[in-house]
């Protein structure tokens, strides 16, 4: 629900391929949210293909501690940028968590 242009048949596509990593955020046992990303190491970034919460625990901060968990966990792997296309619904949380609209890389990245 909270991906509404996303089919489900694309979302299970992406978490299961080898190349995308997924990291899953679980309250008493029940997966509530979840980001999944690709790396591209060599030029030390990663895409994030999707991050959603379950609209009955949006506002409440698992969001903010997913996207902590994902920063730290590509910071681990060496990762210095994370990217993504936001919708207009998601626009106000990824500036919250200190997405720019604009990114400069050096050259040789």
């Amino acid at each position: 629900k909270q991906l509404p242009k996303m089919p489900k048949e694309y979302i299970v596509r992406l978490v299961l391929d080898r190349h995308h990593t997924s990291l899953a955020c679980v309250f008493d046992g029940e997966v509530v949210g979840g980001v999944t990303y690709r790396r591209h190491a060599a030029q030390a970034f990663a895409e994030i293909a999707f991050c959603a919460v379950a609209a009955t625990h949006q506002v409440r901060g698992y969001g903010t501690r997913l996207m902590n968990q994902l920063k730290e966990h590509c910071k681990r792997e060496g990762i210095h940028f994370l990217l993504t296309y936001a919708d207009n619904h998601a626009i106000g949380y990824f500036r919250k968590q200190g997405f720019q609209k604009q990114v400069t890389m050096k050259r040789e990245r």
